[in-house]
């Protein structure tokens, strides 16, 4: 388990770097958020070694806030998931519908 704080701004910075930090869930100066310790999130404060404190911590990621976010989280998804299946059935019927090859007069001409 890693314990990663940010200590200093990523404003100075490549947008690469402001996107590893913001993937590991960092967004304020000061704020702490703990990983299960893997390859990936490894490789990603390595990437940003100079803007973090990080520390290895014994025990399972605290859940802070989660069960009041878990709800609104999955009535947020239903209506994108109605949208994205309209979206693939619209996409199926267009690929069953072949458009006509448009053809010039100098096609034409050429055959």
């Amino acid at each position: 388990m890693l314990r990663i704080k940010l200590i200093r701004s990523t404003v100075a910075h490549q947008w690469r770097t402001r996107r590893v930090v913001e993937s590991l869930g960092l967004r304020k100066i000061n704020q702490v958020v703990e990983h299960d310790d893997t390859p990936v999130i490894r490789g990603m404060v390595h990437r940003v070694k100079e803007l973090l404190h990080v520390e290895e911590v014994e025990g399972t990621p605290s859940k802070k806030g989660t069960t009041k976010a878990a709800p609104k989280a999955a009535v947020a998804e239903a209506p994108k998931k109605a949208k994205a299946a309209k979206a693939t059935e619209t996409v199926a019927e267009a690929s069953e519908e072949k458009p006509k090859k448009k053809t010039t007069k100098k096609s034409e001409e050429a055959k």
